[in-house]
């Protein structure tokens, strides 16, 4: 969409599950000895794993186990340490470790994830081969994306030009920023990288929008 709205490469800088907190989470029976956990985290990403029921496990037992992994992940990490919950029964306590157990692979991941829309229109935004070249040379860089797009937030700009972006090969480009949040919360990053002659009012309101939108619609779920 932004890619489209702009005819640049559109680039979003999204967190991993490390930084990503739980905004919901479930444990739900599906046969009688199969429960479906399920994680739906700030960063759009929706987590599940399933896990085995001893065949005295009651749908009181998943139903304490559910509640019991709210009051525990909803707003942290996923790969926050289960509490000590002595209230709990044995049974259901086996539940919700073996649970929280299921989200494990995933807290391994990446720190951040980096999405680049519209790359092919680069090629017509240049004059010149070689710069075409190394600018989705750069592009095709993740950690070079996150740290460039960070450190010009970091820095207090929403627009780089030319040698402010840092990177010699883009030299020649212009990134406009902009953070996007999910309930209040900074939780990524969105850009356009373009030629240096691009048309900043409209490339300006158009990641505006966007961050606003995509922010928007992760909050809702």
């Amino acid at each position: 969409m932004l890619s489209n709205l702009t005819s640049y490469a559109a680039l979003v800088v999204s967190p991993g599950t490390r930084s990503a907190v739980v905004r919901s989470i479930q444990l739900v029976r599906v046969a009688s000895r199969t429960a479906l956990a399920v994680a739906v985290l700030s960063n759009g990403a929706i987590e599940k794993g399933t896990i085995d029921l001893d065949e005295t496990t009651t749908d009181a037992d998943v139903e304490h186990a559910s509640a019991s992994l709210a009051r525990a992940f909803i707003g942290v990490p996923l790969d926050s340490p289960v509490p000590n919950d002595q209230v709990l029964a044995a049974s259901v306590a086996r539940l919700v470790a073996t649970a929280a157990a299921v989200f494990n692979p995933v807290s391994d991941g990446e720190s951040d994830h980096v999405f680049v829309g519209g790359t092919a229109r680069m090629a017509g935004a240049f004059d010149a081969v070689e710069t075409v070249r190394e600018v989705l040379s750069i592009l095709e860089q993740q950690l070079v994306v996150v740290s460039l797009m960070r450190d010009v937030l970091d820095r207090g700009l929403t627009v780089a030009i030319g040698s402010e972006t840092g990177v010699q090969p883009l030299a020649e480009c212009a990134l406009i920023v902009a953070p996007y949040e999910v309930d209040g919360d900074k939780v990524g990053t969105i850009g356009v990288l373009g030629p240096t002659r691009m048309n900043y009012p409209q490339a300006l309101s158009a990641v505006a929008v966007v961050s606003q939108q995509l922010g928007d619609r992760l909050s809702e779920g």
